[in-house]
C-alpha cells in the first residue's frame, strides 16, 4: 500500500533513495531556503544546477544527481523565479512535469521519494490545496512511498 508520511525534520538528514527539491530557473545559486541546505549538504548537486544551466526553457525539467549507490537527490526545476513577497512563482504544471519524470526514477529503481513541501515556499503554492494532490497522484500511478519534510 503506498503512503505518504509528513515528517518534521530536515530533509538533509535522509542517507538513502530519491531526495528531490524545487529549484528556480534563473540562474540564481541556491541561496536559500531547502536549496541553501542542499547545496551545503551535497555540493555536487549545486554543481549540477550550474552545469545545466537557466532559462524558461528548464521548467519541468529534472536533473537527478547520484550521491552514492544508497542516495539520489534531484533537481527539480519548478519556478522560473522565487520571492518571499508573497506572490505565487511555482508553477503547477513545471512541479507535475518534473516530479513525473522524479516519481518514474523512482519507481524504477524501487526508491522512496523524501522531499519538502515542494513548490510552497519561496514558490508562493498552497501544499494542501494545490500540491499535495499532484504528489498523491504521482504516488499511486508510479507506486512510490513519500516521506514530505518540514523542519
Amino acid at each position: 500500500m503506498i503512503m505518504i508520511k509528513h515528517l518534521k525534520c530536515d530533509v538533509t538528514t535522509v542517507t538513502a533513495g530519491t531526495v528531490l527539491h524545487g529549484v528556480n530557473c534563473s540562474g540564481r545559486a541556491m541561496n536559500s531556503g531547502v536549496a541553501k541546505a542542499i547545496r551545503n549538504k551535497w555540493p555536487e548537486v549545486y554543481e549540477d544546477f550550474i552545469k545545466c544551466g537557466s532559462g524558461k526553457q528548464m521548467l519541468g525539467a529534472f536533473s537527478p544527481v547520484k550521491i552514492n549507490d544508497d542516495l539520489t537527490v534531484g533537481n527539480c526545476y519548478t519556478q522560473e523565479f522565487y520571492g518571499r513577497d508573497g506572490k505565487r512563482y511555482a508553477s503547477l504544471f513545471a512541479i507535475e512535469t518534473s516530479l513525473r519524470k522524479a516519481f518514474e526514477l523512482a519507481d524504477f529503481y524501487e526508491d522512496n521519494i523524501s522531499m519538502p513541501k515542494i513548490g510552497c515556499g519561496l514558490g508562493g503554492l498552497d501544499w494542501d490545496t494545490e500540491v499535495k494532490p499532484i504528489v498523491e497522484r504521482l504516488s499511486t500511478l508510479f507506486d512510490v512511498n513519500v516521506y514530505v519534510y518540514e523542519i
